[in-house]
């Protein structure tokens, strides 16, 4: 699939959603949406921040994200 093949986004900026990353979940604010993700990847991503740990996670796959209803 190439990227022009991708269907839209699920999440938008500033959207809460959850995550998981090495094995813990996270909830966090969508700041940065990759359509396509990065030139190695045919999948959409996200960098979300994570206030609880004042961090940024890059290039979270989209597959990985769920809304966060909380």
């Amino acid at each position: 699939m190439s990227k022009k093949d991708l269907p839209p986004m699920k999440f938008n900026l500033g959207e809460k959603v959850l995550f998981t990353f090495n094995g813990n979940e996270l909830v966090g604010i969508v700041e940065i949406a990759d359509f396509g993700g990065s030139f190695e990847h045919n999948y959409h991503s996200y960098d979300i921040f994570v206030a609880e740990d004042h961090c940024l996670y890059k290039h979270v796959p989209e597959e990985a994200c769920r809304i966060a209803c909380f």
